[in-house]
């Protein structure tokens, strides 16, 4: 945070970088265990998607669960570094999963919205204006979502709060900044577009590359929610 009490863009990057040097093993561990190991698992046992649509839906959600729970652990172990108790690898793991239950449930909660935002999508007729309005009232409240309730993780994991009490409580941390999340949401978003793109150009299966970057997705996702988190707490404890 600034003098003024609004955050630093530079300054959360930065130490969003600081945290992933500083907690690599553990967050490779983690992102291995709940990330990585998971997807390759899927692709190879059906490298061409080859399940029934009821297994493919099964595969496909056990797989998000995990992913959230890998944002829950990780928002504990990077929000405890940046108050000032650095875990050890082990530690951050396993602290981190006792704690993910609270975060777990918001990931979830926010997974359904998009879901349920990318079904909606489906009924916007393209070239009406009916599909138009449809689709700018979705991305409206896309990015206002991502700018105001972006701390919603870490804060249901750090003080151990139930769904709805973190989306509000996420809100009143990003009261006048969400401005300054919106970008950080949007930096993130366009680093990770090109890699995106490449892995859906390139002919043929390509699992580690897909592991790899899932691995970073998630991360990143993890980290910097995590990051903002701790200092937007830290500017309303000043």
């Amino acid at each position: 945070m600034n003098e003024r009490g609004r955050l630093d863009v530079l300054l959360a990057l930065y130490r969003a970088a600081q945290a992933v040097r500083a907690d690599l093993v553990a967050i490779l561990i983690g992102g291995a265990l709940l990330v990585s190991l998971p997807g390759l698992a899927a692709r190879w046992l059906a490298p061409e998607g080859g399940y029934g649509a009821d297994v493919a839906t099964l595969v496909t959600t056990l797989r998000a669960v995990l992913a959230m729970l890998y944002l829950a652990l990780v928002s504990w172990g990077v929000v405890a570094r940046l108050t000032g108790r650095a875990l050890a690898p082990r530690a951050f793991v396993q602290e981190g999963l006792r704690r993910a239950q609270p975060g777990l449930k918001v990931a979830l909660l926010v997974g359904a919205a998009v879901v349920m935002g990318l079904t909606l999508r489906l009924f916007a007729v393209h070239g009406t204006g009916e599909g138009f309005a449809l689709q700018t009232l979705l991305m409206i409240a896309g990015l206002w979502a991502l700018g105001a309730l972006m701390p919603a993780v870490p804060a249901a994991v750090v003080e151990r709060l139930g769904p709805v009490a973190a989306l509000r409580r996420a809100a009143a941390l990003t009261q006048g900044n969400r401005d300054r999340t919106l970008i950080l949401g949007l930096i993130l978003g366009l680093a990770l577009a090109p890699s995106a793109v490449l892995l859906a150009t390139l002919p043929g299966p390509h699992p580690l590359l897909f592991a790899a970057f899932e691995l970073i997705a998630w991360s990143g996702a993890a980290i910097l929610p995590a990051v903002v988190y701790a200092g937007l707490r830290s500017g309303e404890a000043a």
